[in-house]
């Protein structure tokens, strides 16, 4: 997602996903292939956050569910992690 915002399907599903699933990137039990740990700090996702919100702004309306999705994933982020 962080690589291309201009699939719009991707970002959706990637906004929805960090969101339900984010705190397990932060907190280490998220896995990679190998089996080891992936660890992404808490000030990246709100930065990709603030990326797409920003990119998905200036777009048409099917970039209105984006930002919808983006913002929903927020709020549940909020009380997840940064504790």
């Amino acid at each position: 997602m962080k690589e291309n915002l201009n699939q719009i399907g991707l970002v959706q599903l990637g906004v929805w996903l960090v969101g339900e699933f984010g705190e397990m990137l932060v907190n280490g039990s998220c896995k990679n292939p190998d089996g080891n740990p992936i660890i992404v700090d808490d000030s990246e996702i709100i930065d990709i956050y603030e990326i797409v919100l920003k990119d998905h702004n200036k777009r048409g309306e099917r970039s209105d569910i984006v930002i919808m999705w983006a913002l929903t994933a927020l709020s549940k982020l909020s009380i997840r992690i940064g504790q």
